[in-house]
């Protein structure tokens, strides 16, 4: 009986041991290039196949270009990208460095008009204007006065003066100085009720 168990047991144990051999010593087989070449074995891994690998790539921007769930993440990296992939990696770096650039400028902008060009009594309570990157998520905090952030509403509206007044049924006229050319002062074209008279100098 004890003989019979040290036998199974020794079965069992180099049973075991020729199938961690076998998996240890496996060669390495890619099913693509196997497939593309009739070769029984590719002798690497499909991970390292580049057509295996741009294969599954376009695969998976079909999936996302036609709104399919896309179960398998990106499991290659950075190898064999796509020309598409190359692209849009490109692109989306360009509008990243565009909207960081953009919100770091109006930011300093406003921050700018905040410290030269107080408007309120002092004690004013701020208003906290915040500009966030959308592409890091930075966030820019800049506290303007009221009177300062009223100018800021005025600019933005003169601008969308301007727009109208440029459309072909338009009187040409800017949104800001009001056709007069005039900036500031206690003759600023902000202070005009009315549109001074056309002396025939506009277009």
């Amino acid at each position: 009986m004890m003989l019979a168990i040290g036998a199974l047991l020794g079965c069992a144990a180099t049973l075991l041991v020729l199938t961690v051999r076998r998996r240890l010593s496996r060669r390495s087989h890619c099913g693509w290039c196997a497939t593309a070449s009739n070769w029984p074995t590719s002798e690497h891994d499909a991970l390292h196949c580049r057509g295996y690998v741009q294969d599954r790539r376009r695969e998976r921007l079909r999936d996302i270009r036609h709104g399919r769930p896309v179960v398998e993440p990106n499991p290659w990296g950075e190898a064999y990208p796509l020309d598409e992939e190359i692209a849009q990696r490109t692109e989306t770096e360009a509008v990243s460095a565009r909207a960081t650039a953009a919100s770091a400028h109006f930011a300093q902008a406003l921050a700018d008009l905040a410290d030269g060009y107080p408007t309120d009594p002092e004690g004013t309570a701020s208003v906290l204007v915040t500009v966030t990157n959308p592409a890091t998520g930075e966030q820019h905090r800049v506290p303007i006065e009221p009177g300062q952030l009223d100018w800021v509403t005025a600019l933005v509206r003169g601008e969308l003066d301007t727009f109208r007044n440029a459309h072909s049924d338009g009187t040409g006229y800017c949104g800001h100085c009001r056709g007069t050319g005039l900036a500031g002062g206690t003759g600023g074209a902000a202070l005009l009720d009315e549109l001074p008279a056309d002396d025939g100098s506009r277009p």
